[in-house]
């Protein structure tokens, strides 16, 4: 799947970077500690502990909360946008 091959991509370091982390139940190494805590969580749930699922838990809350500030700044931009063309527009049929 082209959604599964995005991520890896994301995750994957390259061979000049020094991983910033690894993780501890399959060695794979990571970018950054986060990718380690959203990777335990989802593809070691059964393993982890109590700590690393706060954790994931956690990441995954700033996550969505940062992804809805995104929607929300666009959400508004797109309504600027369309309320200037449309105050240009009628400006001009006015005018």
């Amino acid at each position: 799947m082209a959604t599964d091959r995005a991520l890896e991509r994301e995750y994957d370091v390259p061979a000049e970077e020094t991983p910033a982390a690894t993780c501890p139940y399959c060695g794979r190494p990571f970018r950054a500690e986060r990718y380690v805590t959203f990777h335990v969580g989802v593809d070691h749930a059964e393993e982890c502990s109590e700590a690393e699922r706060e954790a994931f838990d956690e990441e995954r809350g700033d996550e969505e909360y940062d992804l809805f500030t995104f929607h929300f700044k666009a959400a508004i931009s797109v309504f600027l946008v369309y309320f200037l063309f449309t105050f240009i527009y009628a400006l001009v049929w006015a005018g």
